[in-house]
């Protein structure tokens, strides 16, 4: 059986998604009376739920467009930022407070609008982690530039053709074409897996050798256990979860 508080949270989720739905279609959906529903729905009301409901043909109650991730005081940037955060989280295999990292993501993927939640769902299926780094690559790593970090995020986010400039190895500059597949965190480095579109192969970027980003329209299906697989013996992407 759930607990109010669950219940409460299922009845605000419910009334966002399916508009006009009826107070005996909310009792049926959470399993109570409609007496039960009317003083779940006036809880809500008295902690500033915008519940609407109208009468006739059409009608029914719902919750007013303007309430999503008002009520996190989040902006969709900030809201990506920390679910992705909470997904690294959740993957590192936190040993306290772990079902809570779980619960509050599927909280702020809830937030969003349906059509939203598809797109964002399955960003943590992107994030991998792996081993610690190496000494050599501790040392010479450097806190990411934030300009291009924000292009990576957006591209990465939205599945879109990237063109990066970036510095290899030996310090000279190259530019690549790529699909921004996964994310892999060698702690504290950071790694972008990536399919070159200009040799046809999956390759790493690492994060603070990234000097310039550049997002495209143009858009791919992201198939992030692939390319890491393709990478696998790569000594810097060791996927502990594949």
């Amino acid at each position: 059986m759930r607990s109010r508080h669950d219940r409460l949270d299922l009845l605000a989720r419910v009334l966002r998604d399916r508009p006009g739905i009826t107070a005996a279609g909310l009792a049926d959906e959470l399993g109570v009376t409609e007496r039960s529903v009317f003083r779940d729905l006036e809880y809500l009301r008295e902690r500033g739920y915008p519940i609407e409901a109208s009468r006739g043909r059409g009608g029914g109650l719902r919750l007013h467009g303007s309430w999503g991730l008002g009520r996190v005081l989040l902006s969709s940037e900030e809201a990506l930022c920390a679910l992705l955060s909470l997904a690294i989280a959740e993957k590192l295999g936190l040993p306290m407070f772990a079902s809570h990292v779980a619960a509050a993501r599927r909280k702020i993927v809830d937030a969003f609008p349906a059509n939203e939640r598809r797109r964002i769902g399955p960003l943590r299926e992107r994030v991998f982690v792996g081993e610690p780094a190496s000494a050599q690559v501790r040392a010479s790593y450097r806190e990411p530039d934030a300009t291009p970090m924000r292009r990576l995020q957006a591209g990465f986010v939205a599945a879109s053709v990237l063109t990066i400039s970036y510095a290899k190895d030996d310090g000279e500059g190259a530019q690549r074409r790529i699909e921004p597949h996964a994310l892999v965190i060698n702690w504290p480095a950071w790694y972008l897996l990536a399919l070159d579109l200009d040799r046809g192969a999956p390759r790493t970027f690492r994060f603070d050798r990234v000097r310039r980003v550049d997002v495209h329209d143009e858009k791919f299906q992201p198939r992030p256990r692939y390319v890491a697989r393709e990478l696998l013996d790569d000594p810097r992407v060791r996927i502990a979860d594949i």
